[in-house]
């Protein structure tokens, strides 16, 4: 399955760098969102494709029809999609916006496939057997997160940083820890940690589970995870909302970093 879907993937690439490199127009959606015809066409081959692989399978994205919750809550698989995660990203033409399938079995990531068309990079996870994989068009290479003794490498929304993440780095060094700090776009963040470039990643801003969910799984097969703020496990299609609450990514110790994060002070005091 996961050979399809990056065939599927990479048939979107084409699809978005086609009005990537076009003269293109930026409309806005109900929730003030922007939206161009690239996440439109790709949102069209992945149905497509996903539809192929098993039609029996349903498909949240993130440019289709959202179900009431009393229909999904009877999903025990789904596909979570973003045709096009990062839409301001591509609108401003800076690269860093991507792909994102995930495949969800009782509220779990099992694969997930996280596009980069402009670096015609796709990151695979397959979490039940843990491999994690990094796939150019030539040749292909496992990945798995680090963790440098040294200093803690955050990274942080290109456009959704808030003083919270801040709070965070002043309590780090104050403990004597060095911090380096990357700024990047879109849920290659994650895909960052999953490969050893950063260990943690912390988001207090709104964020909607087709933006996350496709990472997730790239991280877990390479030996992270995603987290509430209390460190439990990040569940998907749980609610009516799609909205995720605050969480952080990381490459490993997740009840350290929880226990960071509470100890920074950037959570309420009845938290």
């Amino acid at each position: 399955m996961l050979s399809q879907l990056v065939a599927i993937t990479r048939r979107a690439h084409q699809e978005i760098l086609d009005v990537y490199n076009s003269n293109f127009r930026v409309d806005t959606k109900s929730d003030n969102t922007p939206i161009t015809d690239a996440d439109r066409r790709a949102h069209d081959v992945i149905m497509e494709g996903l539809i192929k692989i098993d039609p029996s399978i349903p498909v949240l994205s993130e440019e289709g029809q959202i179900p009431p919750f009393e229909e999904r809550r009877n999903w025990d698989r789904l596909w979570i999609v973003d045709p096009l995660d990062g839409t301001r990203e591509f609108t401003e033409r800076n690269d860093e916006f991507t792909v994102n399938i995930a495949l969800i079995e009782r509220g779990t990531p099992k694969l997930g496939v996280v596009g980069i068309p402009t670096k015609e990079v796709v990151y695979t996870g397959d979490v039940e057997h843990a491999v994690a994989m990094r796939h150019k068009t030539d040749y292909e290479s496992q990945i798995s997160t680090s963790h440098p003794a040294d200093c803690v490498r955050m990274i942080t929304s290109r456009h959704y940083t808030t003083t919270k993440n801040q709070q965070i780095i002043d309590y780090l060094e104050s403990t004597g820890m060095k911090v380096q700090v990357n700024t990047v776009g879109s849920s290659i963040k994650m895909c960052y940690i999953a490969e050893g470039q950063a260990d943690i990643y912390v988001r207090f801003g709104l964020s909607n589970e087709w933006d996350i969910a496709a990472a997730h799984a790239v991280l877990r097969a390479a030996g992270g995870g995603v987290y509430s703020l209390d460190g439990t496990q990040k569940v998907y299609n749980q609610s009516e909302s799609t909205l995720n609450s605050a969480f952080f990514a990381c490459s490993s110790l997740p009840e350290e970093w929880s226990n960071i994060i509470a100890l920074s002070g950037v959570l309420p005091n009845d938290s």
